[in-house]
């Protein structure tokens, strides 16, 4: 099987899991109104269908030669207004438009040479990533890190954690991403209490990519380890 196929199996795996947690949301959980503090369902695909349709966006016009539209360094401001910009927007709506990028996405990708898509040097835009990394990034890690985090937020912590282990373990396959999956989810343990997990996978992701030491110096995902012996022992080596 090629890359893209299996690029094509993890983010199917992640599409399931939303289509589950959106078929078995109550009449209320899909009413509720979010907030910046806490976002509902419908925010959270909202949320999704904006950046999704914005990758959309950046690998249609590279494919046809055009300006790629960047987001810019103001996500959090970006991922604010779009918050307050579907605020009163009914949930079918919500879904229907996030399903709408996943299918302009796939016709997007199916078209696309297979072989064009680990390649780090197709795409100038990317700056020396590939269009794989980062569809795995946006079609799998993202989404599969929201749908974690309102599981847990909506207290099914332990369909949370499954969905982190299962995605990290699929997305190892892929070499551009072991690393920072690995990563991800001690990220994940750490903001969970659960630090013995965290360590035991951040030497690993350090292992991996020693670059991602530094990274966890200012990552408040680790601040509920920093002070913790066994931190400090990975970092200093």
């Amino acid at each position: 099987m090629d890359q893209k196929n299996e690029m094509l199996e993890v983010i199917e795996f992640v599409r399931r899991e939303l289509d589950a947690l959106c078929d078995q949301l109550t009449a209320e959980e899909k009413a509720r109104r979010g907030s910046l503090q806490m976002w509902s369902a419908k925010d959270m695909l909202a949320h999704l269908a904006f950046w999704n349709s914005h990758f959309n966006r950046q690998a249609a016009n590279a494919l046809e030669g055009k300006s790629v539209p960047q987001a810019g360094d103001y996500t959090n401001q970006l991922n604010d207004g779009v918050l307050y910009e579907h605020l009163d927007q009914p949930f079918e709506e919500a879904r229907a438009d996030e399903a709408a990028a996943y299918r302009q996405f796939r016709e997007i990708v199916d078209r696309m040479p297979a072989a064009d898509l680990p390649d780090p040097q197709k795409f100038a835009y990317l700056e020396g990533r590939s269009l794989l990394e980062r569809i795995l990034g946006t079609y799998g890690y993202h989404t599969a890190a929201h749908l974690s985090d309102y599981y847990v937020r909506t207290g099914r912590f332990q369909k949370g954690r499954e969905l982190q282990e299962n995605l990290t373990e699929r997305l190892c396959a892929f070499p551009v991403w072991k690393a920072n999956a690995i990563y991800n989810l001690a990220c994940f343990y750490s903001l969970n209490g659960l630090a013995k997990e965290a360590i035991e996978k951040l030497k690993i992701a350090f292992e991996e990519k020693p670059g991602l030491i530094e990274w966890s110096r200012q990552d408040s995902d680790i601040d509920p380890l920093r002070e913790k012996a066994e931190y400090q022992a990975l970092i200093s080596n």
